[in-house]
């Protein structure tokens, strides 16, 4: 039997991944967060500008490191929504451009998703 999930399952999991590297990479310097605020001033004054997000991730980097590193790795529905606009993946000192570490992330979220579809009732599977 083949398993068929949901892509945007797999490309939330992928996100969350990377968002969970980059906490930890917070935890071992902090200035990250300071990166990721010059990344999304970028991106307001060149594109974005009156976007919500863009306050909306404002607010969350004005938090303490301890709390960014919580929030980035949370599961809610606001956090699966703001790691679609995520300043820290275009952020200096933050490097996700290598194709084959992107390629891994993606697989290894491709089979969380597949797992947890194995678990749930056949009605409740989308295809991708």
């Amino acid at each position: 039997m083949t398993i068929r999930v949901n892509q945007e399952h797999v490309n939330d999991t992928a996100k969350l991944m990377i968002h969970r590297l980059i906490a930890r990479a917070i935890g071992r310097d902090p200035s990250l967060i300071d990166s990721a605020k010059i990344s999304l001033d970028r991106s307001a004054s060149e594109r974005y500008a009156g976007y919500s997000f863009v306050s909306e991730w404002g607010d969350l980097l004005r938090l303490p490191p301890s709390m960014v590193r919580r929030r980035l790795t949370s599961r809610d529905e606001e956090m699966t929504r703001l790691r679609l606009s995520s300043p820290f993946v275009i952020a200096d000192g933050i490097d996700f451009s290598e194709i084959a570490l992107r390629r891994r992330i993606w697989q290894a979220a491709k089979r969380l998703a597949v797992k947890s579809a194995a678990h749930e009732p056949a009605g409740a599977r989308i295809a991708a």
